[in-house]
Order: structure tokens, then sequence, then C-alpha cells
């Protein structure tokens, strides 16, 4: 169960791999190495995602000749909210605001109780309704359209 906000440093690479895989031809497998350098995510810790997002249904793992990993669905199926939940579990409504730790003991809820669930209701809507293919076309547009950080470049 995860307390939504914020993702974790997993799960913000796992969409960063997600976005990543969109952007390639359905159905074009891409080993774990070559989606660790194009991702700058080390190695290990990507086995680790991409194993989690296989076993969730986001993405496809392949063996033989073809080892590597390809998105299960078209880019344009899968939502941010479904490889946040494919690698953090459901979101936990119960989870304290004020105590992250801990969960509102049933009636008796914080002060901010209720904001923070509507909150999290809004974003989890907001994270579905967002394609990782759509994803990749606003980062993209974000890096001046030729898939390089311009800030990375030295431009500004």
């Amino acid at each position: 169960m995860i307390r939504l906000l914020p993702l974790s440093k997993g799960c913000q690479n796992a969409l960063r791999v997600a976005v990543f895989l969109s952007t390639r031809p359905v159905g074009t497998v891409v080993s774990r190495r070559e989606a660790s350098r194009q991702t700058k995510i080390p190695s290990g810790f990507l086995a680790k995602i991409l194993q989690t997002l296989a076993r969730a249904g986001v993405l496809r793992s392949h063996l033989g000749a073809l080892r590597g990993y390809s998105l299960a669905r078209p880019a344009e199926q899968v939502s941010l909210f479904d490889v946040v939940q494919a690698y953090d579990g459901p979101v936990d409504e119960g989870v304290c605001v004020l105590d992250g730790s801990k969960h509102c003991p049933g009636d008796q809820t914080c002060a901010l109780h209720s904001y923070w669930v509507e909150t999290q209701k809004g974003v989890v809507a907001r994270l579905a309704s967002i394609s990782v293919a759509e994803a990749a076309k606003i980062l993209n547009r974000r890096r001046g359209g030729n898939g390089r950080s311009r800030l990375r470049d030295g431009k500004s």
C-alpha cells in the first residue's frame, strides 16, 4: 500500500523506464543494458524495477536471443497511474497526512484527512488520464524536440 505523494525514487525510475519504452515502436524489445544506458538508471536497480513491472503486467519480459523488455500493451493504453500502482501497490487512503507512518484510526481521523483523501483522488485521476506515450511527448517538447535536455546541453 502506498501513500501516493511523494513518489519513491524507485517509482520515479519506474515511470522513467516506462516512458522510455513508450518511445520505441510497438513490440520492440529493449535490453536491460540499453534501457539502463538510455535512462541513466543503474543496471542493478533497473533489474528490480523491470521485474516488478513485468510481474504486474505493465511490461513483457522476453527470453532467448532477443532478451529484454517491452510494454505489455500499446503505450497509449498504459497510464502513469498503471506504472505507479504496479510499482508501489494500491493507494492507501488511511495514511495520515500529518504523520505519514501511521493510519488515521477509523472515525477518529486527523483534521486534514478528508482534504488529503480528496487531493489523492485528484492526483490518481490525473495520473490515470496521462498515458506513458503522452508523457513521452511532453518530455520531448520540454527538451526542445530533439530528445536531449536543454539544461544538460548547457543551453537555456
